[in-house]
């Protein structure tokens, strides 16, 4: 009979395929994008809430479920059918295998989602997602991850290669991301105060009332900082621009668009507060 046991985060790094120095237990994002001077800048708000309850096995096997919730509501004007408020809630799980060979690992992720316009939970709003990737440790500092991700997204079938990195540079500098999801450059201040770099990009469909999709695609480059009320509760502040952004509209599983909309590039904030375990 195996034993398993709650850990309160502090593994969950040796999970996921995104390797940070950290985990968040709870975390909550706010993201408000402005209408700049390029006419297209769309002004829209973001909101995520999540979090990770890891779980270890007594074999070695390791795994994390990851419930979450978000929405995007994009300044529609006179638009509200093309660009209505959309939402999304999954109930990831990601379970890292280790192999014979101690340098390597196998990370696997399920990624169960509805995504629609008011939430609407059946089987038309399903989307099913998944990651893969083998994990490479070169040494105690530096480890790299080479993988694939999958998703059944309202436009069709969305797969495309993965690399990584979790790089910890030296005590004050870490890079770490999985690519071309995320890459972060952290630097370390003091213990109260960090501040880096992020890039990520963004690709979402969901189902709307009227029967179509919206497709959103994101590229956002940012500088952040985290602060540090107490040893767990983090409060950061991000400033950055969005670049290279598309909203697209189509029906059935294709590519097919009716509506190809350059959503324009322009500046964007987001404030976020975290349980925080560093590892």
């Amino acid at each position: 009979m195996f034993r398993l046991y709650l850990i309160t985060g502090i593994i969950f790094i040796q999970l996921i395929s995104a390797a940070q120095p950290y985990v968040d237990p709870l975390n909550i994002r706010y993201t408000h994008a402005f209408k700049g001077k390029n006419k297209p800048a769309t002004p829209f708000q973001h909101l995520y809430l999540g979090s990770d309850l890891p779980v270890k096995l007594k074999n070695n096997a390791l795994f994390v479920f990851s419930p979450f919730y978000e929405s995007w509501n994009i300044d529609s004007a006179d638009k509200k059918d093309f660009l209505p408020e959309v939402s999304s809630i999954a109930f990831p799980i990601i379970a890292q295998i280790p192999l014979q060979n101690k340098s390597l690992s196998l990370t696997l992720a399920a990624i169960p989602k509805f995504n629609s316009e008011g939430l609407k939970l059946n089987g038309n709003t399903f989307q099913m997602g998944g990651i893969a990737t083998i994990n490479y440790k070169y040494n105690e500092t530096l480890k790299y991850k080479l993988g694939v991700y999958v998703n059944s997204d309202q436009f069709g079938l969305f797969v495309i290669p993965l690399g990584g990195v979790d790089w910890k540079i030296n005590a004050h500098n870490y890079l770490f991301g999985l690519l071309p999801g995320r890459l972060t450059y952290e630097h370390k201040i003091t213990d109260h105060f960090y501040t880096g770099v992020n890039f990520r990009a963004l690709t979402f469909s969901y189902l709307l009332n009227n029967g179509s999709y919206l497709r959103i695609d994101d590229n956002q480059l940012s500088a952040y900082l985290d602060c540090y009320a107490t040893k767990n509760v983090v409060i950061s502040t991000e400033a950055g621009y969005g670049i290279m952004r598309k909203l697209r509209a189509g029906n059935g599983h294709n590519k097919n668009y009716t509506t190809d909309y350059n959503w324009g590039d322009g500046l964007f904030v987001k404030l976020c507060a975290s349980y925080r375990i560093r590892l």
